[in-house]
């Protein structure tokens, strides 16, 4: 085995391997100086590139996304449906009532006909109930009170006259009578759900005697009137109950003692007018007066919506 020993080393040796060092450190520091820049990507770059990436992700995956008709014939079929909603429902609301009507043509005989034309009297705009409820509250300015007619006879809807009697007010202010007095009720402390119940069956009876009176009278002279006219005229007295309980449960009693004073002479005057100019003047010989019997009628509104005012519950 060779035995290697560590022979000392001169000044000039080591002076000579120290100048080797410098050169050779020389020599890689201009091969560096010579050699390509390259400088890395700033960051500020790469960050808007990733931002214009994210911005667009939607487009890149629509690009990517292979062509399906179904989805795009879905998608159409979506727009056109939400197009076409209101025509379809529309639509289905009319081949629902064709098919009620006759459902119960065949079931009951003469529902079909009561159901066609209890559908004159609700038909209404919107026009037509602002100016009718200002014509119930303020009736005197009003001039015409004749009903229009068509070319064969037959009476104008009453969203094409005003003086045309309907049954949606009348429906309409009755619930919403129905809904005052329980309030009423609740605010004494008296409210039970047998409330609700009573109030309506008291009003419907009340207007029924009113009805067949009022029928009993036309008989009297002999001027037929439909009974669902006479049903719409005497319902008119609700609208101006309503404004009366909101007076009594806002204001008090007394207060609602002057609502009712205003809306029983608005009534009055409106159903006076009414049957006036809607009654037949040729009448029986042998019946009574028409002018006591039309006044008689204008007075039963008055006495009724004093009879059904829910009074003895207000402070």
């Amino acid at each position: 085995m060779a035995t290697f020993y560590n022979q000392p080393v001169s000044p000039l040796q080591q002076r000579g391997s120290y100048g080797s060092n410098i050169g050779s450190a020389s020599a890689s520091s201009s091969l560096n100086s010579n050699a390509p820049h390259f400088s890395a990507p700033q960051h500020s770059n790469y960050t808007q590139q990733q931002q214009q990436q994210s911005n667009n992700p939607p487009q890149q995956q629509q690009q990517q996304q292979p062509w399906n008709p179904t989805s795009m014939a879905a998608a159409a079929m979506m727009q056109g449906g939400l197009q076409n909603q209101n025509a379809m429902l529309d639509l289905g609301l009319s081949a629902a009532s064709s098919m009620a009507s006759q459902s119960m043509g065949k079931f009951v005989p003469g529902a079909s006909s009561f159901y066609d034309s209890l559908k004159y009297y609700f038909a209404v705009s919107n026009t037509y109930v602002v100016i009718k409820l200002k014509m119930l509250l303020i009736p005197y300015t009003n001039k015409a009170w004749r009903r229009q007619t068509n070319q064969d006879g037959t009476f104008l809807k009453p969203s094409q006259d005003l003086n045309a009697p309907d049954l949606y007010i009348p429906t309409m202010s009755l619930l919403t009578y129905v809904l005052l007095s329980g309030l009423c009720y609740g605010a004494s402390g008296q409210f039970t759900p047998a409330v609700l119940q009573d109030v309506t069956g008291y009003c419907l009876m009340t207007q029924g005697l009113e009805v067949a009176a009022i029928r009993a009278g036309h008989y009297a002279l002999q001027a037929p009137c439909g009974w669902t006219d006479v049903a719409a005229y005497t319902g008119y007295k609700y609208f101006g109950l309503c404004i009366n309980m909101l007076v009594g449960l806002t204001l008090g009693y007394w207060p609602y003692n002057l609502s009712l004073l205003f809306t029983a002479g608005g009534i009055f005057y409106f159903t006076l007018k009414t049957f006036a100019n809607n009654v037949k003047k040729e009448t029986a010989r042998d019946g009574p007066k028409r002018e006591f019997v039309v006044l008689g009628f204008a007075a039963a509104q008055v006495v009724t919506m004093w009879f059904l005012g829910n009074t003895k519950h207000l402070s």
